[in-house]
């Protein structure tokens, strides 16, 4: 067989695989027929490779045979996810947004309820005494990047964090309106949190499994905060937050 033959064979088989998804995670050898367009021999010689080397499973429903993705592929799967080093991923991307922006940018990893900060981008509008820094460790209900973790976790995870505020009931309800609309509008705003006169943007990066795990922002004086910049902000933070989580396997509803 030649390299060519081999390629477009390992392509083909590529295509099979891409078909399923949460919404079809089983599809009949009719379907995979008609969604690729190969011919009813070739949909099924590739199948009963993949199935022969553990990548797809065929399972019957009532008479009618169903292949669905089989475990070979979550052993590799869970090796790359293991194998993802999110600060390395998001270097490009917190260095564009600093680019861009001119402002210092940040990273935030979920870990033991608390936002770590554990990479950051300098912009050149960096101000030394009012500034997040490496290796701080905040609060998930006050900052940017904090709060943008804590608004999409699950409701249930979430609520156990905020009884830890020890809030009362008035700074609790208020805290939970603000997690709804930046839930909502899928990002952060931060002023006079976490230093005098700065703020913060924040947006959330989530994993394959469609859970937050981290946080991009956006920090500097709270001038450089106003109305016509914020949405250029927002934006720029987004687009990096987007493709940094489906880096992570995240797919977007």
């Amino acid at each position: 067989m030649s390299s060519k033959s081999i390629i477009q064979s390992v392509e083909k088989a590529a295509v099979i695989l891409k078909l399923f998804s949460k919404k079809e995670p089983m599809l009949t050898l009719q379907d995979i027929h008609q969604k690729t367009g190969f011919t009813k021999t070739t949909a099924m010689r590739f199948c009963n490779t993949l199935t022969g080397i553990g990548f797809l499973e065929k399972v019957y429903i009532g008479q009618t045979p169903y292949y669905r993705l089989g475990i070979e592929l979550f052993t590799l799967g869970s090796t790359v996810v293991n194998s993802i080093d999110l600060p390395e991923r998001a270097k490009k991307y917190l260095q564009r947004v600093s680019s861009t922006l001119e402002d210092s940018s940040f990273l935030f990893l979920l870990r033991n309820e608390k936002a770590y900060c554990i990479y950051s981008v300098k912009g050149s509008h960096y101000i030394l005494d009012a500034t997040t820094n490496i290796g701080d460790v905040l609060p998930l209900n006050i900052g940017g990047g904090p709060l943008a973790i804590l608004a999409n976790l699950d409701i249930d995870y979430q609520n156990e964090i905020i009884r830890t505020f020890n809030l009362n009931n008035g700074d609790r309800n208020s805290l939970i309106k603000r997690l709804q609309e930046v839930r909502m509008n899928g990002y952060s705003l931060s002023r006079n949190e976490t230093n005098p006169n700065t703020a913060a943007i924040g947006v959330p990066i989530f994993n394959h499994e469609g859970k937050v795990v981290a946080a991009l922002s956006v920090g500097s004086i709270e001038t450089r905060f106003n109305n016509d910049r914020v949405p250029i902000i927002v934006k720029e933070l987004k687009e990096a937050s987007q493709s940094l989580s489906k880096e992570l396997g995240w797919l977007p509803n």
